[in-house]
């Protein structure tokens, strides 16, 4: 009895054992919370495997001959030899353009120069492209492979593109890809939202801010230069091209976002890669560079530095400061803009470099008035930034602020013009003038006095590069 009694209470203990939850102990995770009730592992493999390669897009958003993998152009671009396709204008002193809006034209150059050479095409024609315009055989490579304008009477070269128009274009060269969302303002139904998903999911464009594409918005030639870079998988060897300066131009400064990338769109270069990153082993030599000093372009003046290969930037020479663009600057950009738009009103490229000189002299001596204000204390020369501006604001000025316009304006051409404040004549009246050293001799400049004396009518005094050995007219300097 007490045997069976036993073995009903064993019986009963095994049951209550297996059927209540077992509270173990809770141990944090990698994750800082508690232990998920399953690994990775298991709850991998109890939800169906999701196929990452060919995701499950509507057949209504994959236009006809547009599927995934196709190259609507039939034909891909060349990777491999890092050609140059985005060229600066071929000065000594160059310049890229880079905030230039890009046309169709320039595209199809662009897009042209990296195609293999052994593309077949059948050469497209249209009524707005001469034969000879220096984009007509790309304009009809890229019409004849169905990628720009296919089909259409015109091709309107001159036209901005958007950047819907130029993601199409780029794309039309790679496998199109379907892994990736559409842009919220790209319509599905748009031609282009192959290529802008494609573009999207290669890694091209991630879009603005907002998350959104702007597809009508238009393109720079830095913006295309850095998007058909990411394209090809090319990216400059910057520690190269530190040392060697392959190239430079006078509008892209190496502070800027898109530089290394105009480096290697417009140098033609050889390179080996290791799979992550691109080094450069040689380069082609540019055909003309600058000479050593100062240049005037577009109404700027820049230093070029030929051990340096660059214009000097954020650096002085002699008396000339430099900003990160590389122009000479006042220190104020009020200043600064006035000044270059009166060089560029009255020099040209046609004068030498003392017909400009003695042009700004004449505009500065005949365009103001004088006006009467009390003398600077005697040497004091720290007027100049204020005196200029007011004369160049008002068109009123006196002697200092004659002087001091000259000044800023002979120093815009490269002289190193001094600036004095003393007195002139024998009543020592106080006085303000500029004189510059050329060919070893210093010459007077007095753009106040000789306007004073043409209001007498006394057109025989000439006070531009002006020398008094006997000190006739009293001169005297700090």
């Amino acid at each position: 009895m007490k045997t069976r009694y036993l073995s009903f209470l064993l019986t009963l203990i095994l049951l209550f054992t297996t059927a209540a939850p077992v509270f173990a102990a809770e141990a944090p995770d990698e994750w800082g919370g508690l232990a998920p009730p399953h690994s990775p592992e298991e709850d991998a493999a109890e939800e169906p495997e999701e196929d990452l390669e060919t995701p499950q897009i509507p057949e209504e958003e994959i236009l006809p001959g547009l599927e995934p993998g196709a190259i609507a152009a039939g034909i891909s671009l060349v990777k491999d030899r890092h050609i140059a396709y985005a060229l600066g204008d071929g000065k000594a002193m160059s310049s890229f353009n880079p905030w230039r809006r890009v046309t169709r034209a320039e595209a199809a150059q662009m897009l042209y120069r990296l195609l293999p050479p052994e593309t077949p095409v059948s050469p497209a024609s249209y009524a707005d492209v001469p034969a000879n315009a220096w984009y007509a055989n790309a304009v009809s490579v890229m019409g004849s492979l169905g990628v720009m304008r296919p089909n259409e009477e015109t091709f309107q070269p001159g036209e901005e593109i958007t950047r819907r128009e130029f993601i199409r274009y780029l794309g039309s060269f790679f496998p199109l890809r379907y892994d990736a969302e559409l842009f919220p303002d790209v319509p599905t139904d748009s031609p282009d939202a192959p290529f802008i998903r494609s573009a999207r999911a290669y890694g091209w464009t991630q879009g603005g801010k907002d998350g959104l594409f702007h597809p009508e918005n238009t393109l720079t030639r830095a913006e295309v230069a850095v998007m058909v870079n990411r394209a090809l998988g090319r990216q400059a060897d910057q520690t190269y091209i530190a040392q060697f300066h392959p190239t430079f131009y006078i509008d892209v400064s190496p502070e800027t976002w898109f530089y290394y990338d105009v480096m290697e769109a417009s140098v033609y270069h050889d390179h080996t890669s290791d799979g992550s990153a691109e080094c450069w082993t040689s380069h082609a030599i540019r055909e003309s560079a600058p000479a050593e000093g100062f240049q005037l372009i577009n109404g700027w003046l820049f230093f070029y530095d030929s051990a340096r290969g660059d214009v000097v930037r954020s650096a002085s020479v002699g008396g000339h400061t430099f900003d990160a663009n590389g122009h000479f600057t006042t220190g104020n950009a009020d200043l600064d803009n006035k000044l270059r738009n009166i060089v560029i009103s009255k020099t040209n490229a046609s004068m030498t470099q003392e017909q400009k000189l003695r042009a700004l002299y004449v505009y500065t001596r005949d365009s103001f008035t004088y006006l009467r204000r009390s003398a600077y204390p005697f040497g004091v020369t720290d007027f100049m930034e204020e005196d200029a501006l007011r004369m160049l604001n008002s068109g009123y000025g006196n002697c200092y602020c004659y002087a001091a316009v000259f000044w800023y304006l002979s120093r815009w051409l490269g002289y190193d013009a001094r600036i004095y404040n003393g007195t002139v004549g024998q009543n020592k009246a106080p006085h303000s003038w500029v004189e510059i050293t050329m060919d070893g001799q210093s010459y007077i400049f007095d753009t106040e006095l000789e306007m004073a004396y043409r209001r007498k009518r006394r057109f025989d005094i000439n006070l531009y590069k002006f020398q008094d050995p006997k000190n006739n007219w009293r001169y005297v300097r700090a």
